[in-house]
This record gives structure tokens, C-alpha cells and sequence, in this order.
């Protein structure tokens, strides 16, 4: 007894050990649940079957178009009323000054030179900005939670970016109020165009790597 006691000491032997797994259903409804929570940032589940009255269009990433439109094309770029008329106080301002054909006096003349020429063209420049806004196309992405967003600046560059189905909020046709229910919104003709330029609310949007809120 003594010799085996001995010989034990001596000779190392290796202890596997085992972690010992107190209920084997727990751990798997565990599991289950960090899986179902994954998941729900990208796949949206829902029992509604929709009825597509056009032939759908993927592209290369398996993401359906939902909405197309060259919106530049569509819209008024230079000759955009009221702001082609601010643009016009600037060449008004250097006639005034230069010419002054009603010999107005030159503290006036100088005023409205400098006001014309550095705050006349503000609005024109937002309303291009705001044309950042409109949307060029919008794709969905795989699972049906987030969709990709295209949008155009005048000069012809494409910008996307990705937002939450659940973070889009849609407005009434008056911009005033978000539509409530969204179902009894009727925003689209029978041709499949829109009635009238539809408005959505974003609670988190990136913009040009910017996050924007609201």
C-alpha cells in the first residue's frame, strides 16, 4: 500500500475534468433565446403576404428595388421660384451701385450691395442641399429589416446609406402629422406612381457620415 501511495507521487498522472451541466434544457432555451435575438436585427418576421403588381428587380446582392426616380431629373433646379428671384437682387445690387440711375445715396447703395451679394444666394444653396434629400432609389435588404437609401446631389454624385424599417415614420400629405394608422394612408394611384412627394421621419440617419437625429 505504502509502495503504490509512493509510486503515484512520483509518476504525474493527468486528471480530466469535466464541466458538469446542471439542467441540459436550460442551456438549450438559453442558446435558442441569444439566437433569437441576433436574428432580429436583420430578419423580420411577419405573416402578411403581398401581392406584387409588377414583375420585382434585384441586383447583384440580392436586394429588391422598392422605389426608383431620378429626382434631379424631376425636379427644378435653377429657375426654382421664389429663389431665381433672390438670385436676381445680386445683378440689381451691382446696377444700383455702379450706375445708381436714381442717385440714391451711397450708404444705401453700399448696404444693399454687400446684403445682396453675401446673403441672396443662401437659400438658393440650401434648396440644392435639401435636393440631397430625396430619395433615388431604396433597396431592402435580405431579412426585410433595413433598407438601403440612394440619394443624388445636382452634380450627379450617388450617396447610400442604411436605416431601421422601424425607425421610418411616415407623414400626412400636409407634412404636419405622422400618419396614424399608416395603412389608411392612400399614397399611391393604380399605376403603381405616387400621388403626391410622400415625406418619412428617420430617428437615426447617417448622412454623409454624419448621424442625424429626427
Amino acid at each position: 500500500m505504502a509502495q503504490q501511495l509512493l509510486s503515484r507521487q512520483l509518476v504525474k498522472t493527468s486528471v480530466r475534468g469535466f464541466r458538469q451541466v446542471n439542467n441540459l434544457h436550460e442551456i438549450i432555451y438559453t442558446a435558442q433565446a441569444e439566437l433569437a435575438q441576433r436574428t432580429e436585427k436583420y430578419l423580420e418576421r411577419t405573416d402578411r403576404v403581398y401581392k406584387p403588381s409588377k414583375t420585382m428587380e434585384f441586383n447583384r446582392e440580392g436586394e429588391m428595388l422598392l422605389y426608383s426616380c431620378d429626382n434631379i431629373k424631376h425636379s427644378t433646379i435653377y429657375f426654382k421660384y421664389p429663389y431665381c428671384m433672390l438670385d436676381g437682387l445680386m445683378p440689381l445690387s451691382w446696377y444700383i451701385f455702379f450706375i445708381n440711375p436714381f442717385h440714391i445715396s451711397w450708404q444705401f447703395t453700399l448696404s444693399f450691395f454687400y446684403a445682396a451679394n453675401c446673403l441672396a444666394w443662401m437659400p438658393h444653396v440650401l434648396y440644392w442641399k435639401h435636393l440631397d434629400k430625396k430619395i433615388h432609389k431604396l433597396f431592402l435588404l435580405k431579412g426585410g429589416k433595413y433598407v438601403r437609401i440612394w440619394t443624388q446631389n445636382p452634380m450627379g454624385d450617388k450617396f447610400y446609406s442604411w436605416a431601421n424599417n422601424c425607425e421610418i415614420k411616415l407623414l400626412t400629405q400636409d407634412y404636419e402629422d405622422f400618419a396614424d394608422p399608416v395603412e389608411d394612408e392612400q399614397f399611391l394611384k393604380k399605376t403603381g406612381q405616387l400621388k403626391y412627394e410622400l415625406q418619412v421621419q428617420l430617428d437615426n440617419y447617417v448622412d454623409h457620415a454624419v448621424t442625424v437625429q429626427d
